[in-house]
């Protein structure tokens, strides 16, 4: 153990080296940016101490949308040159480490053996596939609903954080339906691991617990190839099977942004109430609640999808998304550098770029208007309530948040679904109110963003609502 220990420090140490290696490969002089605080790992540091909103708005506002953090852009010409082109590859340092602990499979990959794992994994997350395991999803659903149900234990409201029943929710939700695996009933130490990763910091205490987890998944993956857990549909095991040379080992996991598309409902009784009225319109013109076709039509349930997608532009899980040159290259601006006026930015290969999603591309003023920072459906209903900067953004849905290009989140339909899924069952069963309590946002263990309660930070991640039966 204390060879795998002091390996895992030194691959660590050696992962950092070439993070920083690669970030200063090229100092882009010209773009400007924050002080660098640590010569060895930057703003790194003091960003990840930063609660989301903070620190990455106000250097936006002060130096552009590009400027000098390694390189960080959320130009949207700069971004879709860099995540639909195929110079830019994951950085190694993220590589190494994924392939330390979760060996050579789709997360690692790049080029013609990225596009193949990808290939042979497609066919488990299209929509048909998704709508063929939703049941499992209702059930999970219908679950919580009692839960909560018990937990008020006949009350007419209390105070419940939603945090942690969510988050083993939105597990169970893919390991059962691609895994045929029920995290939550099993006797293994996944639950306990993953609290431990929920509430930790990003560093390598977080990577040592991620380690046991994924010795723990592959536990669980030895008995699915056995055989055991039969019963529920293995769709990521169907598609495997078919493509059998391209199995690894990582095992995804798609973390549910439920719990704040909730919270803001809490905040915003007006929306939550217009939610729930089509939501029991639908019931009663039609005698039953939304299957999964309704509720993934805009048409049948157009408030549900506007909710839906100011929740996914407004609540991206991840702070940014890493890339890194392979080769030298201009990549064009629409916005122009704040000191120089250049529309282009130069870089050499090696050259690290991030682009910032939850604080950047998703929610800039000079993108989405200046009521970007407000939760407002009615900008994806009303006619022309869209900029026509937004027409630039040339992801799915205009939104990033699932990144884009060759790389773009294969899970991105199961996890709409989950969240559709999930919403509608509580908002029709509960009302959820705003406790007073300030929640802030940071980048947690897992690389996540996740609620904490403003000067009680020590308490780890929770999410207190007040609940109330309807």
């Amino acid at each position: 153990m204390l060879v795998f220990l002091l390996s895992l420090v030194g691959a660590g140490l050696v992962a950092l080296l070439i993070h920083w290696y690669l970030g200063t490969v090229s100092r882009l002089e010209d773009i400007p940016g924050p002080p660098v605080p640590s010569f060895l790992v930057g703003n790194i540091e003091e960003l990840d101490r930063a609660p989301m909103g903070t620190k990455m708005i106000l250097w936006a506002k002060q130096y552009g949308q590009t400027y000098r953090f390694e390189a960080l852009f959320f130009d949207p010409r700069g971004v879709n040159h860099v995540l639909q082109g195929k110079n830019y590859v994951r950085p190694g340092s993220d590589r190494m480490v994924l392939e330390l602990f979760f060996g050579k499979g789709l997360f690692w990959a790049e080029g013609e053996e990225h596009r193949r794992m990808r290939k042979s994994l497609g066919p488990a997350f299209t929509l048909k596939s998704v709508q063929e395991v939703s049941h499992v999803i209702f059930d999970l659903a219908y679950n919580l609903k009692r839960q909560y149900e018990d937990m008020l234990d006949a009350q007419e409201d209390g105070v419940l954080d939603i945090a942690p029943n969510l988050h083993m929710l939105a597990l169970d939700a893919i390991c059962m339906t691609m895994f045929m695996h029920n995290v939550s009933a099993s006797k293994g130490r996944i639950p306990s691991l993953l609290h431990e990763i929920t509430n930790s910091p990003t560093d390598y205490f977080t990577i040592l617990v991620e380690t046991l987890a994924s010795i723990e998944f592959g536990i669980i993956a030895e008995d699915v190839w056995a055989g055991k857990g039969a019963g529920m549909h293995a769709k990521v095991l169907d598609a495997l099977a078919r493509h059998e040379n391209t199995v690894g080992k990582h095992i995804s996991k798609e973390e549910a942004v439920a719990q704040e598309c909730i919270y803001e409902l809490a905040r915003n009784p007006g929306i939550q109430k217009q939610l729930r009225t089509e939501l029991m319109d639908f019931q009663s013109r039609h005698g039953r609640f939304p299957n999964f076709e309704d509720l993934m039509s805009w048409s049948a349930l157009p408030y549900l999808e506007a909710v839906t997608r100011e929740t996914l532009r407004t609540k991206a899980v991840l702070r940014e998304i890493g890339r890194v040159a392979v080769e030298d290259d201009i990549i064009p601006l629409h916005f122009p550098i704040s000191t120089t006026g250049a529309k282009e930015v130069r870089v050499k290969a090696g050259q690290v770029i991030h682009v910032s999603l939850r604080d950047g591309i998703n929610s800039d003023t000079a993108i989405w208007g200046p009521d970007t920072a407000h939760f407002r459906p009615e900008r994806w209903l009303e006619e022309d309530a869209l900029p026509p900067a937004v027409n630039m953004l040339h992801a799915q849905g205009h939104m990033y948040t699932f990144g884009d290009g060759q790389k773009v989140c294969p899970g991105r339909t199961f996890a709409i679904a989950e969240l559709k899924i999930v919403v509608s069952i509580l908002i029709c069963n509960f009302h959820f109110g705003d406790t007073g309590c300030l929640i802030d946002f940071y980048l947690r263990g897992g690389n996540t963003v996740k609620p904490v309660i403003r000067g009680r930070e020590a308490e780890g991640v929770q999410m207190p609502l007040i609940v109330s039966p309807l």
